[in-house]
This record gives structure tokens, C-alpha cells and sequence, in this order.
């Protein structure tokens, strides 16, 4: 399998838009292998946390921060994703969490404005933002299921004051209202198998899901080894060995 990577045109628009999308970056095989893992995998549903938006609608999300030989390790350990990430970031980088977002028919919920880093600076104690998150879709995302809206180039604003809405933290909305003056909102419709690389500051959210289809998606998330937590806390420092792209293919449960 040829290396695949985000081109140097591609790492260019990330550094103005805070995002890229990588359209087809999984091909249709690896996809049905993640599929077929993900929607019968009852540990995602049992380790869930459930997250309630500002008005009581429910996503389920399920995170871990150590890879391993798993299934979704050959996604977050792979070359393809770690080779990326750190070209974007200019410096040799670690995992530092995966998550799958479960966002399930007719109920799920909204994820408020907010930046990542506006949780990573606070909750894992990062010092600079010299981090990114990959979003590879699982199934289909629509502005019907609640795909991810991002405010192009927010990340130009730097970190925003975070405050708890609901069971999340949201932006502070007096200058969420005053970006989206200046900053195109981007509805982020992904197929099965884009990823979709933003920066820590970007501004983003999703809206509850009205459909009768799911949006399920995997993010992986990657931070500098220069900037690990400056003082000892929940977010452990784990060191990543990658894999070949082949990996996806070639895993076997054991």
C-alpha cells in the first residue's frame, strides 16, 4: 500500500482555515472493517459517558487515552494519521486520546460551541496549542444527523474563556456571536472513510440529530511531546509506536 498523507496544498489550507478535509483518506474496505468493529462492540456502549446539551439531549461518547493492539489502535497508531499530525505540527508528537462519538437517531445530542483546547488547556494542563484532532467519519455525516459545523479560520482568535453548559463547556457565546460575523460557518458532511484534521482552537459544534440515521465518528487526537502536562494529572504521557497502513487490513482479532 503507497504511504498516504496530507500534501503539502493540504497542510497549507489547514494553516489559514484551521481544518482540512481529507476526502476518501480510509478506502471502502478499511471502513466496513471499522464499521463491523465499532457497531458491535458492546464495551462502547458499556463504557460510554453520556453528555447532556444545554437542553437535556443526550450523545454518548467513549474515550481512552492508552493505544494497544486493538482494532482502533491501528487507526490511532497509524502512519497515516501520526505522519500528518506531526507535520502540522512541526514537532515530534504522542497520542493523546481516541474517542468514538455516538451520536444515535432522533436523540442525539448537540455539542456546544467550544474549542478543544479550551478543555485540553484546563483539563490536562497544556501550555501552548501545538495540538490537533482527526475526525475519521464511521458512517455518513449530514447536516440531518448533526454533522460538525466549524467557524473557518477561528483559530486565529486564540483560546476563548470556557464556561459549563449543560455537561459540557461552551465558548463564551459574546464572542462566538462576534466571530461568526467575520468567520464563514462550514457545514462538515463527511462519507464513510474522510477525515477531517482541525486545529485545537478552531471553533466548532454539532447539532442534535433529527434524523433516523446514526452519526457515529472516531476522532484521535494528537499533542507535541514538548507540550505535555506541565504539572502531574489525569493526562498520562504514553509513548506511540506506529504502524503501517496495511495494519487496518491486516489485524486479526486475537
Amino acid at each position: 500500500m503507497d504511504k498516504i498523507q496530507l500534501t503539502e496544498a493540504q497542510i497549507k489550507a489547514f494553516n489559514e482555515d484551521g481544518y482540512v478535509i481529507a476526502r476518501g483518506y480510509y478506502s471502502e474496505k478499511e471502513m466496513t472493517r471499522l464499521q463491523e468493529v465499532a457497531f458491535k462492540d458492546p464495551n462502547l456502549y458499556k463504557n460510554a459517558w453520556e453528555k447532556k446539551d444545554e437542553s437535556g439531549a443526550t450523545s454518548k461518547v467513549c474515550l481512552w487515552q492508552k493505544t494497544g493492539d486493538d482494532f482502533y489502535s491501528t487507526f490511532s497508531r497509524g502512519r497515516r494519521l501520526v505522519d500528518s499530525a506531526e507535520k502540522i505540527i512541526g514537532e515530534e508528537t504522542y497520542h493523546t486520546s481516541t474517542k468514538i462519538m455516538m451520536k444515535e437517531p432522533f436523540v442525539g445530542g448537540a455539542w456546544e460551541w467550544h474549542q478543544d483546547f479550551g478543555y485540553w488547556h484546563q483539563d490536562n494542563l497544556m501550555l501552548y496549542p501545538k495540538s490537533l484532532s482527526c475526525m475519521v467519519a464511521i458512517n455518513k455525516a449530514t447536516i440531518e444527523n448533526g454533522c460538525l459545523q466549524v467557524l473557518k479560520g477561528s483559530h486565529h482568535l486564540g483560546r476563548l474563556d470556557h464556561f459549563k453548559t449543560g455537561d459540557q463547556k461552551g465558548a463564551d457565546m459574546k464572542f462566538v456571536t462576534e466571530a461568526m460575523k467575520y468567520h464563514e460557518l462550514i457545514n462538515v458532511e463527511l462519507e464513510p472513510g474522510d477525515v477531517l484534521f482541525f486545529h485545537c482552537n478552531l471553533l466548532h459544534k454539532s447539532n442534535q440529530n433529527r434524523s433516523d440515521k446514526p452519526r457515529w465518528s472516531m476522532i484521535c487526537a494528537y499533542n507535541a511531546v514538548s507540550n505535555q502536562a506541565f504539572a502531574e494529572n489525569e493526562a498520562v504521557y504514553y509513548p506511540l509506536e506506529r504502524l503501517d497502513d496495511r495494519a487496518i487490513l491486516d489485524w486479526k482479532a486475537s
